[in-house]
């Protein structure tokens, strides 16, 4: 793509950026960046077919690939099951600050407060896969929601909750998280190589509007962060406003301290620009787009306050007999939360009550879906097919006491592995012929011993209960 930028963006740029980093970015207009994917570590993985053919490691993150083309991700089952995200490198860049993120993680909850579609969120979710915190990811836009839930439920963790609310929501939740990613909105100079609408609609005043926004919304979330707290703030532009300069007024109007990177782990990004306030992956310099991080740490405010539930009230959500299934008294969900020493399960079940108690909608996931109770009985969710609480499964049982929703309820599914061919079928909602082997009754079928979805065997055919928004239209070459 030509791409010719408003002079103030060139007048800006080299203001905000060393000018052999300005001009390395207008010589990268035209190009694109290296496509690449990040592996999910807590699936199978060996054999994938995006990992056939040319393919380079990315430098500064463990697990991820550069591909020497792009591939036809959504023919590859691999792709639905969670198996690997497609992500631009630059994103990748948590993994410089795995470190940082794992130490801070020991001592309580993380949130990716503007999370979709997941791509970091994910990304958090593997570094901290030995801890497993509790890990809120939210969403304030309604309509970008589920995508999120889709790319979560895909990668299969156990201790996520997706929230759909505020940042003021949130950080009504005083001293409640150890470490917050916040990847805000921004005037979206990074994508100009990508996108000729986001090079049409920006102006000077717009950059200075997101500016303004983005201390908002980290003026609302920071009462939420805990006293000695990570705050990891991001965007995906390149302009002083909204970067450096908002970097330093968190720093000194909200109580925190700049905390630099080690120095090891940020010489594995050739490339890098280190600015006094940040970081900033650039075009021309690095093979992926652009985006800009720095870390600073709360130096002053509350720790973790209990929280309690209203007296009087009946909780939303409950404890439901089996260890770490949850269920939610409105809806008849049935949720699934990790059941291991390292996971504070009732602090997960008080967080949602409570900020179910400030904004009844905003709790979308509470950890995986198990199914819906009807007639007395659970109908197994898509999203619980996904989950590593499966993995080697052969069968699967799930109960909820009668004490919890008056009356027992159950679910009990065998599961068989299929080739590629019925994979496609049944991501493209194509009927199923049953096999000889399959017992009648919900089926987990499996893809290279990946989770893909549910059936009904019927006898003569199989009920999908492949969600129809996930449905597939792509068909092969």
């Amino acid at each position: 793509m030509e791409c010719r930028v408003p002079k103030d963006f060139e007048l800006l740029l080299h203001d905000s950026l060393p000018d052999y980093a300005a001009d390395a970015l207008f010589g990268s207009f035209g190009s694109s960046a290296a496509v690449s994917v990040r592996l999910n570590p807590l699936k199978p993985v060996s054999g994938l077919q995006v990992l056939e053919g040319e393919k380079d490691p990315v430098p500064w993150c463990t697990g991820a690939f550069f591909l020497g083309e792009r591939k036809q991700f959504t023919l590859d089952p691999a792709f639905h099951a969670g198996a690997y995200y497609v992500q631009d490198s630059s994103s990748m860049f948590p993994y410089l600050l795995k470190d940082l993120i794992s130490e801070a993680a020991k001592d309580g909850a993380v949130l990716d407060l503007c999370a979709s579609p997941g791509g970091k969120s994910t990304h958090l979710i593997s570094l901290l896969k030995d801890l497993t915190p509790l890990t809120v990811v939210n969403e304030t836009v309604g309509k970008r929601v589920p995508p999120l839930c889709d790319n979560i439920a895909k990668w299969g963790a156990l201790n996520v909750i997706v929230t759909n609310t505020s940042a003021s929501a949130l950080g009504r939740m005083d001293g409640f998280f150890s470490v917050i990613l916040a990847d805000v909105p921004c005037s979206g100079e990074g994508m100009f190589r990508k996108s000729e609408d986001a090079l049409s609609l920006w102006s000077i005043g717009a950059v200075k509007d997101c500016a303004a926004l983005q201390r908002s919304i980290i003026g609302d979330i920071w009462p939420s962060l805990r006293e000695g707290g990570l705050l990891i703030y991001s965007t995906c532009t390149y302009n002083h406003f909204e970067n450096q300069d908002n970097v330093k007024y968190i720093a000194e109007h909200l109580g925190a301290d700049f905390v630099p990177v080690d120095e090891m782990a940020l010489s594995s990004v050739k490339g890098l620009v280190k600015l006094p306030w940040g970081y900033q992956f650039v075009p021309g310099l690095v093979p992926g787009e652009g985006q800009f991080f720095a870390v600073l740490r709360k130096n002053s405010g509350s720790g973790r306050k209990a929280m309690r539930q209203a007296k009087g009230r009946k909780a939303r959500f409950v404890a439901a007999g089996e260890s770490g299934l949850v269920l939610d008294r409105v809806s008849g969900q049935v949720y699934m939360l990790p059941d291991d020493s390292s996971f504070d399960f009732g602090l997960a079940v008080e967080f949602a009550n409570q900020m179910s108690e400030i904004n009844p909608s905003c709790i979308r996931t509470l950890g995986c879906r198990v199914g819906e109770i009807k007639a007395g009985k659970i109908v197994p969710d898509a999203d619980l097919a996904l989950s590593n609480a499966l993995a080697g499964a052969e069968n699967g049982h799930f109960c909820v006491d009668s004490g919890v929703c008056g009356k027992e309820a159950a679910l009990e599914f065998s599961s068989a592995e299929i080739d590629l061919e019925t994979a496609l079928k049944f991501l493209s909602r194509e009927n199923i012929t049953p096999q000889p082997s399959w017992p009648r009754g919900y089926i987990l079928l499996k893809y290279r011993s990946l989770g893909l979805g549910f059936v009904n065997n019927l006898g003569n055919r199989c009920n999908s209960l492949h969600p129809l928004m996930r449905r597939i239209l792509t068909k092969p070459r």
